[in-house]
């Protein structure tokens, strides 16, 4: 990768566009005759439906449609299920509802008033069942069954998951074996367990799921905020039994997603309404109705680990439990993904991990920024610190004994071929000046703590992205690309990539919206993929178009291809640069109209079911953190005074860019850590706002607050930085506050009820 567009700090390309506010959301899209919808929610969390009567909102003035599942599976209608993996997931609820919050029926109207009105006059006959709404008493004995059978997998699952253990309440399973365990544990000289907890919680984008929904000429076209096109386009196509071409996705910018909105969520019944109806349908969830519909995991995962007196990790055994909710979602890849980053980035020669996705009656877990690791990351670097105090060692030279290296093996039997992670965790420990003053007492009744942590990550594995590039005679580029700009700068940092090896400058390059009608095809964007991915594509497609620019210029120049060079938009003799063409004189000269090129990223990978052996991650994500914090020991509460994350970043496309994806899971980690929580009391949300729900505000963020890059010079080596720093943040600050107050809190959030808990006098 080249050109002088790489490696700059360019402003988004809607940066202004956002601050003002005209920004086109899809919740500000309008379409002709469009109305409105509105959902009707199960209040109760389990319930058999005996019946569901909508006579009196059919006739409520503005009513244009009422749909229940009775119109649904029905000779020419659309299917009653979806999902990406199992097709558990009701468009409407017919026989039961399995959470406070199950969509039951769905009302279009002229007005969202009319819509609203008309849902209080829809009966629903419940005859309520036992719940659960913990992972253990989903997997007692004789539990109420969340779902009576093990739903149908899609017919079109990802092949990167295998559904295994479906018995009873558990979803699904993921195991992984390495060496052998018993011999492991037989060679420590010491073995530790312990269980640690992490929370629901919820991903609060500004802007809430948005779809409109219409059908013309027997196409189906949905407006949607939503981090997949092509994955919501597959869901309604095979929903609806039409082709996939018959079947149109656009996406605008996205005001937030942090993994919200990766699938199908309501397009399924936004366009089974509009298709009832015979109208656009618009649906906007409300704030409340975001806290019911998809949530982070709430998480325990058991560790028992055995290391020798010299501080070697010798073996480790996994029980990871993931609270999936109502519906399995996308929790048999999150399961996967989390489990095996359990095992961290240390070489364990002897691991067993069983990771478990788990039926309840709370609202469907889904993919949350940082994707299982976080949960992880809070476990194993815990219980890192409290393995390094069991033997007297320094928790950085512990972790140092341990961590993997080039060349070696991880518990997935994948051979490292990058591993920065000794290098991360020293330049974070020599930032909070470590290990002078791991504690000390400051004035009044408060102590300091500092704290570190270093974590793996993977990305989705197998992956495809396509891209196509379009130069035109005037000089512009036009970039064609299925990643969804959702604040991130995905955009702006595609745009500086392809206009880098085409000497263009970025002012040139225009990166359309995704359109599953005209843009190419990708899979997701999430899983901090697509600077690498989809950057990767548009590298191999400016390569194409540089070579044919270059071949049309040599002929008017008089010079062979290698002689030339491009820059500033013209092409130039390598040896004399003022003889030069403008990329507009060549297209003149040689009467082209445009020149295409096309690139494409496919990784390769996946993981054995049985043994959990194979190839995990195209590349893996390191980060790591140091932390110092301030704890008030006469009322419990935390104070972050200085945080430092670093990330392997490879090549840093756009440093302003990448400091904000830095600095956004910096204090997503601090509000993980210290306020968020979703809380249910007999399955129902009790702090469904952001009145009663925490996130950190400007006042949490720490006195000093350190972004750093470990970076190479390899070309088109890009690590993505979307969630690198959050895991590790999470766990820093944990073990900060252990080392300030002498006791170990091991359940998120770390709340000063829980600190004076766990103080030591």
């Amino acid at each position: 990768m080249s050109g002088t567009t790489v490696g700059r700090s360019v402003d988004m390309f809607e940066a202004k566009a956002r601050v003002t506010g005209t920004v086109g959301y899809a919740l500000n899209a309008e379409v002709p005759g469009m109305v409105f919808a509105k959902l009707l929610r199960s209040t109760v969390p389990h319930a058999r439906i005996r019946s569901v009567d909508v006579s009196a909102a059919e006739k409520m003035p503005g009513v244009i449609a009422v749909l229940t599942a009775a119109d649904l599976d029905q000779p020419g209608g659309p299917a009653g299920h979806h999902g990406p993996v199992i097709r558990d997931q009701p468009v409407l609820c017919r026989d039961k509802v399995r959470f406070v919050g199950d969509p039951v029926a769905a009302v279009a109207a002229e007005t969202e008033e009319a819509a609203a009105a008309a849902l209080d006059m829809i009966e629903v006959d419940y005859e309520e069942l036992p719940f659960v709404t913990t992972v253990d008493e989903a997997l007692a004995e004789g539990a109420e069954r969340v779902h009576d059978a093990p739903p149908p997998p899609r017919e079109r699952s990802y092949s990167d998951i295998n559904l295994v253990g479906r018995e009873g309440n558990v979803c699904t399973k993921f195991q992984l074996r390495t060496g052998d365990i018993e011999a492991g544990f037989a060679a420590a000289d010491l073995i530790m367990e312990n269980v640690y907890e992490s929370p629901a919680v919820q991903h609060v984008p500004m802007e809430p799921h948005v779809v409109i929904a219409s059908f013309k000429d027997g196409r189906l076209h949905v407006i949607s905020s939503t981090q997949a096109p092509f994955a919501v386009r597959d869901s309604l196509s095979e929903m609806f039994g039409l082709p996939a071409s018959d079947v149109r996705v656009t996406v605008p910018p996205l005001g937030g997603g942090y993994g919200a909105k990766t699938y199908a969520k309501f397009e399924p019944v936004t366009a089974a309404l509009a298709w009832k109806a015979k109208r656009p349908v618009k649906l906007v969830l409300t704030r409340e109705e975001e806290f019911i519909s998809i949530t982070k995991h709430a998480a325990r995962i058991h560790l028992r680990t055995g290391v020798t007196k010299d501080g070697r990790l010798v073996a480790r055994e996994v029980k990871a439990y993931f609270n999936g909710g109502a519906y399995a979602d996308i929790s048999p890849r999150l399961i996967k993904n989390g489990g095996y980053s359990c095992v961290g980035p240390y070489a364990i020669p002897h691991v067993r991990v069983d990771s478990y996705a788990v039926y309840t009656n709370l609202p469907p877990a889904g993919a949350y920024r940082g994707y299982g690791v976080s949960q992880a990351a809070w476990a194993y670097e815990q219980q890192m610190d409290e393995l390094a105090d069991a033997l007297g060692l320094d928790p950085v030279e512990f972790r140092r004994r341990n961590l993997l290296r080039e060349g070696e093996r991880f518990a997935t039997g994948e051979v490292m071929e990058e591993a920065t992670w000794e290098e991360l965790l020293d330049r974070s420990a020599s930032a909070i000046n470590w290990p002078a003053d791991r504690r000390r007492e400051v004035e009044g009744n408060r102590v300091r703590g500092k704290g570190l942590a270093v974590i793996l990550k993977s990305t989705i594995t197998p992956s495809t992205s396509h891209a196509s590039l379009r130069l035109d005679a005037d000089g512009s580029l036009q970039v064609l690309t299925s990643s969804v700009e959702m604040g991130q700068g995905a955009h702006t940092v595609l745009a500086q990539i392809a206009a880098g090896p085409l000497g263009i400058p970025i002012e040139a390059v225009n990166v359309t919206a995704p359109d599953t009608d005209y843009t190419p095809y990708d899979q997701t964007t999430s899983s901090s993929r697509t600077t690498r991915a989809m950057g990767g594509a548009l590298v191999q497609a400016a390569e194409m178009i540089r070579e044919r620019l270059l071949a049309l210029a040599a002929d008017l120049l008089g010079a062979a291809p290698e002689d030339l060079v491009l820059s500033e938009g013209a092409v130039a003799l390598r040896s004399d640069p003022a003889t030069r063409l403008t990329v507009q004189e060549v297209f003149w000269r040689t009467r082209t109209g445009s020149i295409s090129g096309h690139g494409e990223v496919r990784t390769t990978g996946g993981l054995d079911a049985e043994t959990g052996q194979g190839v995990a991650s195209d590349h893996w994500h390191q980060g790591a953190a140091g932390a110092e914090v301030e704890v008030d020991l006469d009322t419990g509460k935390v104070y972050v005074k200085h945080l430092h994350v670093i990330a392997h970043a490879g090549q840093v496309v756009n440093p302003k860019l990448a400091d904000m994806q830095m600095h956004g899971s910096a204090l997503f980690g601090i509000g993980h850590t210290l306020y968020e929580e979703l809380v249910y009391d007999d399955g129902v949300l009790t702090n469904p706002n952001l009145s009663d729900y925490s996130i950190p505000a400007m006042d949490d963020l720490p006195e000093v607050l350190q972004i750093e890059y470990l970076e190479d010079d390899a070309p088109g080596n890009i690590h993505g930085l979307g969630e690198t720093v959050l895991p590790p943040v999470i766990a820093a600050i944990g073990n900060a506050v252990n080392a300030a107050v002498g006791g170990r809190v091991r359940s998120l959030p770390i709340t000063p009820e829980r600190v004076l808990r766990a103080r030591k006098p």
